[in-house]
């Protein structure tokens, strides 16, 4: 719940597992792709007035929305969440911004950072998916300027109402589900667009967590530049992310021989910087400055996999990974 915790006696409730047991549909891939990783989930309701008709819903689902629709809400009944999964996708808002955004807004709520009046007499509550539900319509169209804030995201409202040492987002970007260990944040806070999937910080957090050794932040911030320069070959090739351990090295340059585009290794990893680079000017053309970016506390103040998280170590690793750029 706004990561107060990493953990939940009632995970299991809101597993995979469980999701795929029960409510499964079906399974679906993007045009060509031989992953499948498009779960749709078939909700089954009786309707209001004809008990002994049904209706059903189907409704997508996958492992980011059941963190931040589901655990970062409290929320660990299915259904519960499939019905706000439903709205969220039927009012158009980003799943994972608008979960983090309600979480910090329900925190915000307990502290009385924001009263009733603010969210027009809605009563933030840890696992209350109907409050939520009206929430994101609210946040949809934004009536007054606390749901304007909201409809900006957790680093804007929380500029305007406070609580921002737990407002989780990075470079404006809020966080997924992923509290793994340093790296995880490292990759969070340099990634060209801020995602988990950019470098995969969590990644070297799993790997350290079997290994146990944990690498100075020079080396992770190396490990993290070459990750997410190996990763602009992908993006600049249309591949998705979940695909990349089919478009490995060998076949992308199979690939680009037959449309005949001669490469090799150390060619494709000179555009992958190369492309990297460029992004960041733009970035830094556009106005984003490296030394403004705010860290939340709570990330501090809660334990990972790997123990608590050391903020020297993190701003170091940044540093680093910044001075690989120039």
């Amino acid at each position: 719940m706004n990561l107060k915790m990493a953990s939940f006696p009632e995970a299991d409730e809101l597993s995979g597992e469980k999701l795929a047991k029960g409510y499964l549909g079906r399974r679906v891939a993007c045009t060509h792709c031989p992953v499948a990783c498009v779960h749709i989930a078939a909700l089954r309701e009786p309707y209001e007035r004809e008990p002994y008709f049904y209706k059903t819903t189907m409704i997508s689902y996958d492992y980011e929305p059941i963190y931040s629709l589901g655990s970062m809400l409290g929320i660990f009944d299915i259904e519960g969440f499939l019905k706000l999964m439903d709205r969220v996708e039927a009012m158009g808002v980003d799943a994972m911004s608008v979960g983090v955004t309600l979480a910090w807004a329900t925190e915000a709520y307990e502290k009385r950072l924001i009263d009733k009046k603010d969210t027009l007499g809605l009563e933030f509550r840890w696992g209350d998916h109907r409050t939520y539900m009206r929430a994101v319509e609210l946040i949809a169209s934004s009536p007054n300027e606390f749901y304007r804030a909201l409809a900006k995201g957790v680093e804007y409202a929380s500029s305007r109402y406070g609580g921002e040492e737990f407002a989780l987002s990075f470079g404006s970007n809020e966080m997924a589900g992923y509290h793994t260990g340093p790296m995880c944040y490292v990759g969070y806070l340099t990634g060209s667009r801020h995602s988990h999937l950019d470098s995969a910080g969590y990644s070297l957090d799993q790997k350290i967590a079997i290994t146990g050794i944990l690498p100075d932040p020079e080396e992770i911030a190396r490990k993290l530049f070459e990750e997410e320069s190996r990763r602009q070959i992908l993006s600049s090739l249309v591949v998705c992310f979940f695909a990349r351990g089919i478009y490995e090295r060998e076949m992308v340059l199979k690939a680009l021989k037959i449309i005949g585009i001669l490469s090799s290794d150390e060619e494709l990893d000179r555009l992958g910087v190369e492309i990297l680079r460029n992004k960041y000017r733009f970035k830094l053309r556009e106005g984003f400055d490296p030394e403004e970016l705010r860290v939340p506390n709570r990330i501090y103040e809660t334990e990972t996999p790997l123990g608590e998280i050391d903020p020297g170590y993190v701003q170091d690793a940044v540093k680093q990974f910044f001075k690989f750029l120039q």
